[in-house]
């Protein structure tokens, strides 16, 4: 083989070389995003957890672990919660607790629409708010990683002062159908979330 065609094969070689090595690196990121997420929200958590044991003693922890503080506290907790709210109330539960650190090795999370519930809350609301109905298009159960979970509900509803006064109907009728049908766990919060998944309304189960 010519000299010149050999350097050729060689640089083509590490061409392809690279553009593999580049694809691998792609597809893997999503993991070490998601693991680096899933630390960042517990970190947080973390800290709030102990800025609340801190300001209110030891007692704070039966409010925060017992009775689901943590995970209402999850929802106000901005992005990096948001990220994954989970990991976030893990943190602030062992935070709280006075824990050692313990991030999770990935998403904590869990999201999983629950087909049956959607057309069983529609009839339930019958006639008289049919035209509530037609504005959730799903119903999501939100596991938490402990045995505390949240429901949200997917709905067309904007950020405006009519669709919020709408969502918070929506919400409270919600509330009053679901009446402790906890299920395996415990049941926490209620989101309903917006045409762009913003958080429209939100309250207690």
């Amino acid at each position: 083989m010519h000299p010149s065609h050999r350097l050729w094969c060689l640089a083509l070689s590490c061409v392809v070389l690279a553009a593999v090595t580049v694809s691998s690196c792609t597809r893997s990121a999503p993991v070490r995003d998601e693991k680096q997420t899933a630390r960042d929200a517990y970190t947080d958590g973390y800290a709030k957890g102990r800025a609340v044991r801190e300001s209110r003693g030891k007692g704070a922890s039966i409010a925060e672990v017992v009775w689901g503080g943590c995970t209402r506290r999850a929802l106000d907790a901005g992005r990096v919660a948001e990220a994954d709210r989970g990991a976030w109330v893990g943190g602030c539960l062992d935070g709280v607790s006075e824990f050692a650190k313990d991030p999770p090795a990935g998403r904590v999370t869990v999201r999983t629409q629950e087909k049956g519930l959607l057309p069983e809350f529609r009839e339930w609301l019958g006639e008289d708010d049919r035209a509530l109905a037609t504005h959730v298009s799903a119903i999501t159960v939100v596991e938490l990683g402990t045995s505390d979970f949240d429901v949200e509900l997917t709905t067309d509803y904007r950020p405006s002062a009519a669709d919020t006064f709408d969502a918070e109907e929506m919400s409270a009728e919600f509330v009053e159908w679901w009446d402790g049908d906890d299920g395996d766990g415990k049941a926490q919060n209620l989101v309903v979330r917006g045409s762009h998944g913003e958080k429209i309304a939100a309250r207690r189960l």
